[in-house]
């Protein structure tokens, strides 16, 4: 964006005092461009100034409670990110005013129930504004996202088509209390018909029970040829075909050329860290059911509320610093070649992939002005595409490779 047009700052974050905020925020503070007004945004006056301070950034003082501040607050500045979940509980007055206000948003948030609401009120509005909203911009789901655009593209290029493309992600890390509170909530709010939907991010497409057995999630352990092991359905999966499915819809919508195949489906596993063997796999798959089936039950989730990390809480600096974050995309093609998209993220996966992924998405949409008819609640591909796979590359701590054969 080249003018300033009465706005206080270029970008403001929200929920910087939360553990995966103070990340950002200094993250932000880090590899932000000199000139670039930049605040920081919370409720608890006390701890953003003196992380502000430390920082060298302003701060604004805003309570989701407080619709005025909210409202405020959006209309103070060009892009507004949110570390601030669960969103479901503590996402929609931020967003509502964004959308008012026409400000660029993004945030890191995995919540597909929430998501389809936010589509539902106010995709149509922000794409006559101009407001680009952007939701799943982190570790949900941006690489997932990446990983099909390039590899679409790259088809693309060759006269080709995708006929389906797999995901196999190597992991390890920690869980902060924010994220454990986004699952818990989804798991207490959506319907288990909600959450099985394969196209929950397309309000009103209509689907087949064909294609919805078609498009069904993985259940089962599968051998993965090229990495001559077992793998495991990987748990945010869901999460992220549904965002992958919205890019290719939107994308239709555009009348952008596909390069997908009749019957494209994407999938995602996990390595299993304990053994190649069948029996690993089938035992970790097992105990990661059992898992959901406790979410789904109020018992279950009062166990994991009292034994996990709270809100503002989060893996201590030596599993950080341990962290490992890979991803490997197969892609077969329709003349029956191979292509992988690689993606070495760095870190852990949910506490600085997601944050490096947060604050580039914000970047690059300070640069993006905001043109009616041009709006619309997107995916990080379908709003930024390009730029974003460029920022990603530029910090040397994602790699994004495209690989024939």
């Amino acid at each position: 964006m080249s003018d300033h047009d009465g706005r206080r700052f270029d970008l403001v974050l929200f929920g910087a005092t939360g553990f995966t905020g103070q990340r950002a925020a200094r993250r932000l503070a880090a590899v932000r461009p000199d000139g670039l007004r930049v605040a920081l945004a919370g409720r608890r006056e006390g701890p953003l100034r003196e992380l502000a301070d430390e920082l060298g950034m302003e701060t604004v003082i805003a309570d989701v409670g407080d619709p005025e501040a909210v409202e405020a607050m959006a209309r103070s500045t060009r892009v507004l990110l949110s570390t601030a979940g669960p969103f479901a509980i503590h996402g929609d007055p931020v967003v509502d005013a964004c959308a008012a206000a026409a400000t660029h948003y993004a945030d890191l948030t995995g919540e597909v129930p929430w998501m389809r609401c936010v589509i539902e009120r106010h995709h149509g509005a922000a794409t006559r504004s101009g407001a680009l909203l952007v939701p799943a911009s982190g570790f949900d789901s941006a690489p997932a996202d990446l990983a099909v655009y390039l590899a679409a593209a790259h088809a693309r290029s060759r006269g080709l088509e995708l006929t389906s493309g797999r995901t196999v992600y190597r992991l390890r890390g920690g869980l902060n209390g924010g994220t454990l509170a986004s699952v818990l909530h989804i798991f207490e709010s959506a319907t288990p018909r909600e959450l099985a939907d394969p196209f929950a991010l397309i309000p009103g497409r209509a689907s087949t029970a064909e294609e919805r057995r078609l498009q069904r999630d993985p259940q089962w352990p599968e051998f993965d040829g090229v990495g001559g092991r077992w793998v495991v359905p990987f748990f945010m999966g869901p999460i992220n075909r549904r965002v992958v499915q919205r890019s290719l819809h939107l994308r239709a919508e555009r009348g952008d050329p596909a390069a997908l195949g009749e019957g494209f489906r994407y999938d995602e596993f996990q390595s299993v860290s304990s053994g190649r063997g069948w029996l690993a796999a089938r035992l970790t798959t097992l105990t990661l059911g059992a898992g959901q089936a406790l979410l789904s039950t109020a018992p279950g989730r009062a166990l994991f509320r009292r034994f996990g990390p709270s809100p503002g809480e989060g893996p201590s600096q030596r599993v950080l610093s341990g962290g490992l974050t890979r991803a490997a995309t197969q892609f077969t093609l329709s003349d029956g070649g191979r292509l992988e998209v690689r993606q070495d993220m760095g870190g852990d996966p949910g506490n600085a992939a997601t944050v490096r992924i947060l604050v580039e998405t914000g970047l690059a949409l300070t640069e993006r002005a905001v043109v009616p008819g041009e709006g619309g609640v997107l995916t990080p591909t379908t709003a930024l595409g390009d730029e974003l796979v460029r920022r990603l590359r530029a910090t040397g701590e994602h790699s994004l490779d495209v690989v024939e054969g």
